[in-house]
């Protein structure tokens, strides 16, 4: 920000004023309502001392001020206001020429009020400047312009006006009090509102990068849960869970350089996190050199078992592609079972999302019996998706753990 208050993004500086504008609408219509007020005590107040003239001068002049002051009232109410920062100095502009007004009509009763056309135009013009300072918002280089144009005029109006040098000299020196308090009041006001803004702009942006890391961690829906201080447990009644392991993973870190290794390992899991996405499958977390997702769970409201089976096809044609572009050997077994699972968020540090049940266990062992890229699937998630893919016959096989088993394989 330079001297003169200004972001050096137009975007930026554009948020600024709408927000710092519409944050003092309230004072601003304080002020606004302050002044209306002010004007209707005087014009009760008048009649009892001022000749009918005098009143009807007095009225004219009061009744352009608070005109001038309803519309500002108004347009406080306007998209227009918010945006607009000309609009400062030319409601500024006619409460001068009506504050002008204001000082003559007075000054023609100098002898009942006992005050000058000297002492008026110090206490009514140095009222209108103080004013000013804080009307004019997030506007300081307006405000100089108007502020040092009513400034020449009042010198203009010292230089011709009939009294000595000395009453000059001080009129001026009071006025320009009056002139620096408000220009001061003026730019600090806008200057720690600027320093505000960006903070919070500062705080926003770092808020952002925490909930961007948070949901890549964990689903939104999750996250904002956990936010509000719930514990987070669900039970699901159908989810498709999806094993992937790397065929001879331990082989391929025999051939391969470490950082080769894990250049190669990286790329594989961020193909499996964009096929997760292009698919509506949510990515649970990764097992040495197994994925483990899910199809029908908190983040992945998506078809089930066949959004898990198209997953695990796109994923292995895209690893083939890898496996031929790396010069490596890379294959992969996927199995995937569809049942009831338990779903949430255990411990305070390293949060994840995670899911237990034999679903789990049983697309694990379904996935040890999976070809070579090839997807084996459990006769739950065989019949949900055969409407949509071709299998071969199913296959009874015995699984460590969980006993005779109806396998059917997906034909890519």
């Amino acid at each position: 920000m330079a001297l003169l208050n200004r972001f050096d993004n137009a975007d930026t500086e554009k948020r600024y004023v709408t927000s710092e504008r519409a944050a003092r609408i309230p004072a601003s219509r304080a002020l606004i309502l302050i002044g209306l007020a002010t004007f209707l005590t005087y014009i009760t107040m008048n009649p009892m001392y001022f000749p009918r003239e005098g009143v009807i001068a007095y009225n004219i002049a009061a009744g352009l001020f608070m005109a001038v002051l309803a519309g500002f009232f108004l347009l406080t109410r306007t998209r227009f206001y918010l945006e607009t920062l000309w609009v400062d100095l030319a409601l500024f502009t006619a409460l001068t020429v009506a504050m002008a007004l204001l000082i003559e009509a007075l000054a023609a009763q100098s002898e009942i009020t006992g005050i000058s056309r000297f002492g008026m135009a110090i206490i009514n013009i140095g009222i209108l400047v103080v004013f000013a300072g804080i009307g004019f918002i997030a506007n300081v280089r307006l405000y100089l312009l108007w502020a040092l144009t009513l400034f020449g005029l009042y010198v203009l109006f010292l230089l011709m006006a009939d009294r000595s040098f000395i009453s000059k000299v001080y009129t001026l020196t009071n006025f320009s009090t009056f002139f620096v308090f408000a220009t001061y009041v003026n730019w600090d006001i806008d200057r720690r509102a600027r320093n505000t803004f960006a903070a919070n702009e500062a705080l926003e942006a770092e808020k952002a990068k925490t909930e961007e890391l948070l949901y890549n961690v964990l689903p939104q829906e999750v996250a904002s849960r956990l936010r509000a201080g719930e514990a987070v447990a669900d039970a699901f009644s159908d989810v498709s869970v999806i094993f992937v392991d790397i065929v001879g993973f331990s082989g391929l870190a025999k051939q391969l350089s470490p950082g080769h290794l894990v250049k190669t390992l990286n790329r594989f899991f961020l193909l499996a996190d964009r096929c997760a996405e292009s698919h509506g499958v949510e990515k649970v977390k990764t097992i040495g050199d197994a994925y483990l997702a899910v199809a029908g769970g908190t983040a992945s409201p998506g078809g089930g078992a066949q959004a898990a089976i198209a997953f695990g096809r796109e994923l292995i044609a895209e690893t083939q592609a890898l496996a031929t572009e790396e010069g490596v050997d890379i294959k992969l077994r996927i199995g995937i079972h569809s049942g009831p699972v338990v779903g949430g968020v255990v411990g305070s540090r390293r949060l994840a999302y995670d899911y237990w049940g034999d679903t789990m266990n049983i697309a694990s062992r379904v996935e040890g019996v999976a070809e070579h890229n090839g997807i084996a699937v459990s006769a739950a998630t065989y019949y949900q998706a055969r409407a949509h893919f071709e299998f071969d016959a199913g296959e009874t096989l015995t699984l460590k753990g969980v006993g005779e088993t109806e396998i059917y394989r997906v034909r890519l």
